[in-house]
């Protein structure tokens, strides 16, 4: 073999070696980083497992006694509806948070609690003008109603807050008072990756159940 063609080879050789190993690292650095959000995004959902009720076929019921579920909905059905008067939000609540959901309405994150447990409610929507766009809109002192399949509960806003999308330390889900948290990404005018989430904070303020 003559001695160009084997150094052409060789160059050659050498710049495949190299790419591969380029290659390598930036699937290594991929992998580490979607594995740190893949674990971020778990702990934020074990975080949030705080209800051990299993999901039925059969209607949603609810123990006042002990202010608990005893049959919890299944996933991607509806089970209540969201209102807020003051801003012409008018929209079902999807069990369940996936982009398939939210398409619908407003989904409740599956391990916060549900309206009359005592706990947080988490739920999102998109800021599209058929959903969340007028959420930036929602004064402190208004009220938010839902209207679940086992009774009606009233809120009144209590703060809003602009948050970091990363920063899931902005809505716990605790068990010492009722909370409702509505979030939406912010702003609500533009389109593509936004970073931060308007929240709305609701506090319970009344209560009537189904019979």
């Amino acid at each position: 073999m003559p001695n160009k063609l084997k150094h052409l080879l060789k160059e050659i050789a050498e710049q495949f070696a190299i790419s591969f190993f380029f290659c390598c690292l930036l699937i290594v650095a991929i992998y580490f980083t979607c594995s740190n959000t893949f674990e971020k995004y778990i702990n934020i959902i074990n975080m949030m497992s705080v209800s051990e009720t299993e999901a039925s076929n059969l209607p949603v019921a609810f123990d006042i006694v002990s202010k608990r579920l005893e049959r919890n909905p299944n996933y991607g059905t509806v089970w209540g509806t969201l209102k807020i008067e003051s801003v012409g939000i008018d929209l079902p609540i999807y069990q369940g948070d996936d982009l398939k959901l939210l398409k619908k309405g407003v989904g409740h994150f599956a391990g916060s609690y549900f309206p009359g447990e005592g706990g947080s409610i988490i739920m999102p929507a998109h800021n599209t003008k058929k959903f969340f766009r007028h959420l930036p809109e929602v004064k402190v002192g208004d009220e938010i109603v839902i209207e679940a399949t086992y009774g009606t509960f009233t809120y009144n806003v209590s703060k809003t807050e602009i948050i970091d999308y990363q920063d899931p330390s902005k809505l716990p889900v605790q068990e010492e008072h009722e909370v409702l948290m509505l979030y939406t990404c912010y702003p609500v005018n533009t389109v593509g990756l936004k970073t931060k989430r308007f929240v709305v904070f609701g506090e319970l303020v009344g209560a009537e159940y189904a019979s």
